[in-house]
């Protein structure tokens, strides 16, 4: 849609803006509304086309209603165009139609012209039956008129920017005044839209799409269907006799996860680029993050002289993966690690942190390291959907118990 309030240049005109235009390039930014809609400047956007110009000033102006956007049409031409008196009286008897409820001196003030001027006509319409005579007006303190949202603009907006504010939420965003950056308001609603997602209540009782069983990775876990899983979140043994297990976990990960799902494994550094490479013999490398392990978890590494406070986590993928922005420092609460159900255990608080960083509610985990069963209490405790294997039947026993005791601890218990 073309705001367009006054009638077309001539001939003679057009070429005239055309040539300064190819000369100087446009020199008034072209303004649209959040849909692209020219609000002023169509001239000047048709002519870029002919030039074959495309990077050209703009305007977007958001969250304007369409009698605002008219107003603010009639006002730039009123200011920038050489205007004789009956064409200024002109766009006055054309707003008051729009507007009549409004008062003398809100048009005035909208349309860049004396109020006097806007009593006369309003005089004349309301004589000839043009326009309704109100007892009461909306006066320039807002008196009176129906709450809108403030009007925003944005000067040469980058694409972000363009996409940004087509969100009327980012628009109403902009308009409480909390902040006056597009993308920062994009981002405030995008952390709240995200929040949303994560929300989710406790279970009250052993959940029915949780499932824990006593299987081997090295042959493949047939029972659970291709295609079917989130996110692989484990962790794996570390010692050098099972470094192969990584490239057991790759071919289970590339059968199981949906595409854009994503393998998420714990590991130590002494073989991490073994452990690098049979992850990707059937996985794409993402990401490695720091899992942070302060206070007193600092394991000492004989063997390479070193005391490590962190430990690597790996993303890997299958496909794209497409999911929200995530920060790649984990941690776990400090001498929180908990050696209680298995010599290898876990922090519950870090994984806690790992499943509600990386998933959602609802979401399908599967740790085939169940080990002492971390990952399923922190799925199981966040509301995703878990499937656990070990080859070891105590730790599946173990497990299964864990996640009765952690629902029944949280109070959650029917």
């Amino acid at each position: 849609m073309i705001y367009q309030v006054m009638p077309d240049l001539s001939p003679e005109e057009y070429e005239e803006l055309k040539a300064d235009i190819a000369a100087r390039g446009v020199m008034v930014p072209i303004e649209f509304d959040e849909q692209g809609n020219v609000l002023d400047g169509h001239h000047r956007l048709k002519i870029c086309a002919d030039l074959g110009l495309k990077d050209y000033p703009k305007v977007i102006r958001a969250g304007m209603t369409e009698d605002d956007k008219r107003l603010h049409a009639r006002k730039l031409n009123c200011a920038r165009r050489h205007l004789n008196a009956e064409q200024k009286r002109e766009l006055i008897r054309q707003q008051l139609s729009e507007t009549p409820e409004k008062s003398d001196r809100q048009i005035a003030a909208g349309l860049g012209v004396s109020h006097p001027t806007v009593g006369a006509v309003r005089n004349e319409m309301v004589e000839a039956g043009n326009v309704e005579k109100f007892t009461t007006s909306i006066d320039t303190m807002g008196r009176e008129q129906p709450r809108q949202r403030k009007p925003v603009s944005v000067f040469n907006p980058t694409r972000r920017e363009e996409k940004a504010i087509q969100d009327p939420d980012v628009v109403d965003r902009l308009a409480t005044g909390q902040t006056s950056s597009v993308l920062s308001a994009s981002k405030q609603v995008n952390r709240e839209a995200k929040a949303e997602r994560k929300a989710y209540e406790a279970p009250t009782q052993m959940p029915d799409n949780c499932q824990v069983f006593v299987g081997d990775i090295r042959d493949g876990l047939p029972s659970i269907p291709d295609e079917s899983v989130d996110f692989i979140i484990t962790d794996p043994p570390y010692p050098r006799e099972y470094v192969p297990l990584y490239g057991d976990l790759s071919r289970l990960a590339e059968r199981v996860l949906n595409p854009g799902g994503s393998l998420i494994v714990m590991t130590g550094q002494s073989y991490l680029p073994d452990v690098m490479t049979e992850l990707g013999r059937e996985m794409t490398y993402h990401w490695c993050m720091a899992y942070m392990t302060p206070g007193g978890q600092s394991p000492q590494l004989w063997h390479k002289r070193t005391n490590t406070f962190w430990k690597p986590v790996l993303w890997f993928t299958k496909g794209e993966y497409g999911g929200d922005m995530v920060g790649d420092v984990l941690k776990s609460p400090p001498n929180n690690n908990d050696k209680l159900f298995h010599e290898w255990g876990q922090s519950l608080g870090g994984m806690q942190d790992i499943v509600e960083r990386f998933t959602y509610p609802g979401d399908l985990i599967l740790d085939p390291f169940l080990g002492g069963g971390t990952t399923g209490v922190a799925a199981v405790l966040k509301a995703r959907e878990f499937i656990g294997a070990d080859a070891n039947e105590e730790c599946v026993a173990t497990s299964k118990a864990r996640i009765l005791e952690a629902i029944a601890d949280a109070g959650c218990a029917s």
